[in-house]
């Protein structure tokens, strides 16, 4: 369990930081209360320890603003003073407990552990699976009442796993979770006490109870010896068929980088040969040094953990200052023959593997139809573009194909495949999923019911028949480009292009579109034209480096808070810190693993939405404030003339919202603009532009539909608001009426302030 301890009294934290050390708390320390807020924003901590008299920012101040801004984690004030007032101040600013000092340290044990047990997960005092048992209280670990002898490291990794039972893990989570800033280990150092713990387990009869999870990292999986025994192994995190995309894709890269591998070799082999002959030059020592550094930092990610610690150690004698010693030339010999055998065995490897390796889709395109015809029609269509439809003919195999498989658009023909229960049901999941998946929906039948059945279950467009390939393939390319707008957008800066190409399939299936580039010298370019969610900088890189990128980032007012992650095959706290003073937000060592790449990704990207949501959306009802909305609805205009659309603008005001709050207090009102916002949010999907303007009135935009069928589809929705019955504080029930009316662009108004004054009117 990680505790950040703020406190500014050196002895005090001193006396603190080995208590919680001895009961194998991993502890960060911070001196004051700014420090301490930025340690929040850069770790994820079981307990935050704050003492109220803080310099720069004190404990209670610091307590209000980490709850404001959505932490729950649990928070244990300090303070000299005992006065009722100060306790009250400090529960009143979030704090979960109270303690006064001096402290008793045995009640502050006592405190953390009854506090972590209040976590939003669960926590009991013993942790126990099957026969292993671990006390937190004692930190005693047995299995079958035998007592295991383990390492202060090796104890906090078994209680993070019997904490988070199933939760896979990656290295880099195992580091953030049990080491602190001041002693970041190597990941080496994780799969050593992974190994020691496993080896400790297995002779207390917990046998293969560490898991190692492809690609993601290591779980406690106590029953997957049971799973072997009886022939079958649990299934794993990751999808099977996502395993054997990745595996297909990095052995296709392997074959296609192969000649580079070899070229840098071939360097390292010619520094061998001058070594043996006494005629090492200054400029070959340092282009060997660089090739082994790039060896090291993409090795691994081809599952070659040896070939990156061999690489490393050339990279390390190499950059040593002065000559090299007798000793130092002998070990750079062995090391770079074991190299050469290595990258020579992996090219055989990739060329004995039976299964064919799978060509780049651009885009993967479903269509459920029986009508095969149909299908090789649109396969026609987009041939000349390098895509590629897949075609298949039955609802049940459809299902169980996009059970491991996230396309990029879905065609079906809810007709030709059987209608019903399932088909509404395989659409609404697929409009749930992160990202969504379009879906295009083909009928026999053009019926108002219909059509707007099928967009409450989350379809984004709708043909009838009779229809042409050419008419489908049209509504497809609409729905991808609109589709791709709103996917995350990730550029990748970095010299060796087998580390772009390698980051591709490990970003991609998770709808992330990825932009490599290799020269920098071309970086603002490229940034301005791409527009990323997120930046991924390699630091070390010829002509500029990625720490000059993200300082020149970091002064353009316009990219500012785009999140920044480097790639790093430095270990070395110096160059950690550099990254973090330009504005990076986050590093991940080099060779990449994809599963600690994606989880520092996401991690980034959900404190970025939720700044920008701060600003875009409203606070009371959680959907697009006034400013967002009315530049969506701009857009949806924008995007309807050039598709020759039209958009209808229907506007839905709470009647007499001012008179309820005076009747019954703003709270009242607050539940009934709130309980509106969700029934909104549950109807309308994410191609809808949904808005609050306040007073009362909820914008909603949709193209490609009538003002007759939006006020079809708005009916049952009117019958839902009128339903609603609501309790005021006193006790009072009451129900709230509704107007509404809907416009139409561009018959009614050719701007958004025409159409609203224009749908007020008919409003009143």
């Amino acid at each position: 369990m990680r505790i950040l301890l703020i406190e500014d009294e050196e002895v005090l934290a001193s006396v603190l930081l080995k208590s919680l050390t001895k009961q194998h708390y991993v502890v960060d320390v911070a001196q004051d209360g700014q420090m301490g807020w930025e340690y929040t924003q850069n770790a994820n901590y079981d307990l935050l320890l704050i003492d109220v008299g803080l310099p720069k920012v004190d404990g209670i101040t610091l307590c209000q603003r980490l709850r404001s801004g959505g932490c729950f984690t649990p928070i244990l004030l300090m303070t000299a003073k005992d006065g009722t007032r100060e306790r009250i101040q400090g529960l009143d600013a979030g704090a979960d407990d109270y303690l006064i000092k001096p402290l008793d340290l045995g009640e502050l044990q006592a405190r953390i552990r009854a506090l972590l047990r209040r976590s939003d997960r669960p926590i009991t005092p013993i942790l126990e699976v099957d026969a292993l048992r671990l006390d937190p209280s004692s930190c005693e670990v047995t299995y079958n009442n035998k007592l295991l002898e383990l390492t202060a490291k090796e104890y906090s990794l078994l209680e993070l796993f019997l904490r988070n039972p199933s939760r896979v893990f990656s290295r880099g989570d195992i580091i953030e979770h049990l080491w602190t800033f001041d002693d970041p280990p190597q990941e080496e150092t994780v799969k050593s006490h992974i190994k020691y713990l496993r080896q400790k387990l297995k002779a207390a009869g917990a046998v293969d109870w560490i898991e190692n999870v492809y690609g993601l990292g290591y779980r406690l999986n106590p029953r997957r010896e049971q799973g072997k025994q009886g022939g079958k192994e649990k299934a794993q995190v990751a999808s099977p068929q996502l395993e054997e995309q990745f595996q297909q894709a990095m052995g296709g890269l392997w074959k296609q980088y192969e000649g580079l591998m070899v070229q840098r070799l071939a360097v390292l082999e010619e520094l061998a040969v001058a070594l043996s002959h006494n005629t090492l030059t200054q400029e070959l020592r340092k282009s060997s040094e660089r090739e082994a550094h790039k060896l090291a930092g993409v090795l691994g990610m081809f599952e070659q953990d040896n070939g990156t610690q061999i690489a490393r150690e050339i990279e390390q004698i190499l950059g040593k200052d002065g000559d090299l010693s007798l000793g130092d030339k002998r070990q750079l010999l062995s090391l770079i023959a074991d190299l050469g055998k290595l990258i020579n065995q992996m090219g055989q490897k990739v060329d004995n593997q039976t299964t064919a390796i799978a060509q780049e889709i651009c885009s993967q395109l479903i269509l459920i139809d029986p009508n095969l015809q149909l299908g090789s029609q649109l396969q026609q269509l987009v041939e000349c573009m390098g895509m590629c439809w897949q075609q298949i003919t039955n609802l049940e195999d459809a299902k169980n194909f996009l059970q491991t498989t996230s396309p990029d658009l879905v065609v079906i023909n809810v007709d030709g495949v059987g209608r019903g229960e399932e088909s509404l049901a395989l659409l609404s999941e697929l409009a749930t999923r992160t990202p969504p998946v379009p879906v295009l929906v083909l009928a026999d039948n053009d019926e108002l019911v219909e059509r707007v059945t099928f967009a409450q279950c989350g379809a984004r467009g709708f043909l009838a028949q009779p229809l042409t390939a050419a008419q489908v393939w049209n509504v497809s390319s609409q729905l991808l480009q609109r589709t791709r707008s709103l996917r995350i957008n990730v550029l990748a800066v970095d010299d060796d292009p087998l580390i772009l190409a390698a980051l591709r399939p490990m970003l991609e299936p998770w709808g992330m579109r990825m932009t490599g580039l290799d020269n920098p010298l071309r970086f603002w370019e490229v940034l301005q034209s791409s527009t990323p969610d997120l930046l991924i900088l390699d630091v070390d890189m010829p002509q500029i480096s990625g720490i000059e990128l993200c300082q020149a980032v970091r002064t353009d007012p316009q990219w500012q808070e785009l999140p920044i992650v480097f790639l790093t095959a430095h270990r070395e706290i110096k160059i950690v810190q550099q990254v973090f003073a330009v504005g990076g937000d986050d590093y991940v060592i080099k060779p990449v693993v994809g599963a600690e790449l994606l989880a520092r990704i996401t991690h980034r990207l959900e404190r970025s939405r939720l700044l920008q949501s701060l600003s875009t959306k409203d606070s009371l009802t959680g959907i697009a404030n006034q400013f967002q909305s009315r530049r969506n609805l701009e857009h949806l205009i924008t995007q309807a003339e050039e598709n020759q659309q039209s958009v209808c603008l229907a506007i839905l005001s709470v009647n007499d919202l001012r008179q309820i709050n005076i009747k019954y207090g703003h709270e009242a009102g607050n539940q009934v603009l709130q309980r509106w916002s969700r029934l909104f949010q549950s109807e309308f999907c994410s191609d809808e532009v949904l808005g609050y303007w306040g007073n009362g009135d909820f914008v909603v935009g949709i193209s490609g539909l009538t003002k007759i069928e939006i006020n079809h589809r708005l009916s049952t929705i009117l019958t839902t608001l009128r339903q609603q019955i609501f309790t005021a504080f006193d006790g009072d029930r009451f129900q709230v009426t509704c107007n509404f009316a809907v416009v139409e662009y561009p018959s009614d108004g050719l701007t958004i302030q025409s159409l609203y004054q224009t749908a007020a009117e008919r409003n009143l």
